[in-house]
């Protein structure tokens, strides 16, 4: 029997699953986040091998039964971080058997399958990736916290908060969020924000996770919330149409999949995302993924395998 490795490399969390040539899953493994930009390549690599280990424990092989492996790691778009990636991972995998891409794309296998479509991603950061059915493929977002990832988790968090000093200093409307700030967080000052926000600790995946009270308030009613999921959601469908413009795909009908912890707001950020693609490609329908990114990655693994590569017999 054949087996394959499937890795989603995120700033958060790194997944990884074993599975046989039917797609069969044989292990699971979870470990750290390995996007070697946020967290340094040693630690990126630790994690990607610590979530492989644990997925070949439990589905009792060994790394060398493995006949290929496909490592989709966020922070690999550009050519040099890739190749960083690859270089760390070369004692982890002996054999050269292993592929490392952007994470969008095994997002996207996983959502889709193979053929046209767009799946837009919206945890910590947010990216749109598409394909038509000419193979081509095109992005947009995915530019990180300071320049862009608009309708991201972390976007949602920094919107709620900056709302809540707003409402704070009087510059802007009292909502829920304040409360809820204090109940859930135990910070019943807005003034405590800063020295949590700015210390040197703190990342935007510790900021995104304040988005779950933007979406609590927002599901309670609160104006301001639900106007932040609105310009989100908003701001999703505009990545999604830029890439469908570049893949021509806007005077056709394609899913466009939605991937990532943002969505638990549902329909307070899906709605303002259907109706403004409705306007620009009324054939895009949004989809829940077929499958999540690491069995997408499994599946491009054993895609992957069909292909002759140097010193395989």
């Amino acid at each position: 029997m054949e087996y394959f490795i499937g890795v989603d490399g995120g700033a958060s969390k790194t997944a990884a699953i074993v599975v046989d040539e039917s797609g069969h899953i044989h292990g699971r493994g979870l470990a750290g986040g390995s996007n070697h930009l946020r967290v340094g390549i040693e630690e990126a690599t630790r994690n990607i091998e610590r979530a492989v280990n644990i997925a070949l424990v439990e589905a009792g092989i060994a790394i060398r039964n493995v006949e290929y492996a496909y490592c989709g790691v966020a922070g690999s778009d550009h050519p040099a971080h890739r190749q960083r990636v690859i270089d760390s991972l070369k004692i982890f995998f002996p054999r050269g058997n292993f592929i490392v891409d952007t994470d969008a794309r095994i997002a996207l296998t996983g959502a889709v399958g193979f053929g046209a479509g767009v799946v837009v991603i919206a945890g910590t950061g947010s990216v749109a990736f598409g394909r038509n059915e000419g193979n081509g493929e095109a992005r947009a977002g995915g530019w990180g916290p300071t320049l862009g990832d608009e309708g991201s988790g972390f976007w949602i968090a920094r919107e709620g908060l900056s709302a809540i000093v707003r409402a704070h200093d009087g510059r802007g409307f009292a909502t829920k969020m304040t409360d809820l700030l204090c109940d859930d967080y135990d910070m019943c000052s807005p003034e405590e924000l800063p020295r949590f926000v700015y210390a040197t600790t703190t990342h935007a995946d510790d900021i995104a996770r304040y988005g779950k009270l933007v979406i609590e308030a927002a599901q309670a009613g609160d104006d301001i919330a639900r106007d932040i999921l609105a310009r989100g959601g908003s701001e999703l469908a505009e990545c999604v149409l830029a890439v469908a413009r570049k893949l021509h795909l806007t005077d056709v009908a394609f899913p466009v999949a939605y991937v990532g912890g943002a969505f638990h707001a549902g329909e307070l950020l899906l709605n303002p995302m259907r109706l403004r693609l409705q306007r620009d490609a009324p054939g895009a329908s949004l989809v829940a993924p077929l499958k999540p990114p690491v069995e997408g990655a499994a599946m491009m693994a054993m895609k992957a395998a069909e292909k002759p590569r140097a010193g395989r017999a």
